[in-house]
């Protein structure tokens, strides 16, 4: 009998063990997915490949990075990108990128976004690599290209760059060449 009373209180203690150590394995599995959620939340957008998806990340509710996941084609539609943001080093900054990187942070594609038009009315965006085929309209201050190793001058316009007014393009014209977007049409003021 105390064989048996023993070899009980043996499996109860070995299962509420197996129990606890599974209950909070959970609980931390849930935290991480919060903190996730949170950095998800805090400005960055998951690459897409839907317009309309898109629109919504570069709209004034959206994040401070939207991203593409493939080439993506709206030819007919213009997309706007409005409000003001914040990096995740809190210097005001919006950005559009075209490509996808390894966990190394190394570029692997680069793709086109085809529009009529990008209407850039946030302060601060950047395109980083890749390429916007369609005209570019800036109506506010601190437009150009990603810069940084690996990346300086990668970024392209297939079409026009269009600044609201000259004090903008002269501002964008007196940045360093590998911070300005490679632009196959005219760079010109409204």
């Amino acid at each position: 009998m105390n064989k048996k009373l023993l070899s009980l209180l043996a499996v109860s203690t070995l299962s509420l063990g197996v129990l606890t150590a599974c209950g909070s394995g959970e609980k931390k599995s849930e935290e991480t997915k919060t903190e996730q959620s949170a950095e998800v939340f805090a400005g960055a957008t998951a690459g897409t490949d839907n317009f309309d998806t898109l629109s919504k990340g570069l709209s004034k509710d959206g994040a401070w990075i939207a991203a593409i996941s493939k080439d993506l084609d709206a030819a007919d539609k213009t997309l706007n990108v409005e409000g003001d943001f914040k990096n995740k080093e809190g210097e005001e900054a919006r950005k559009l990128a075209l490509y996808t990187q390894d966990a190394d942070r190394k570029v692997t594609d680069r793709y086109t976004l085809t529009v009529q038009k990008l209407e850039v009315n946030s302060p601060q965006f950047y395109i980083s690599n890749g390429t916007v085929k369609g005209d570019v309209e800036v109506n506010a201050e601190g437009f150009h290209g990603q810069t940084g190793k690996g990346v300086d001058g990668e970024a392209m316009i297939d079409g026009n760059l269009i600044f609201k007014n000259q004090e903008l393009m002269d501002a964008y014209n007196k940045l360093p060449s590998e911070e300005q977007v490679k632009v196959t049409g005219e760079t010109t003021v409204k």
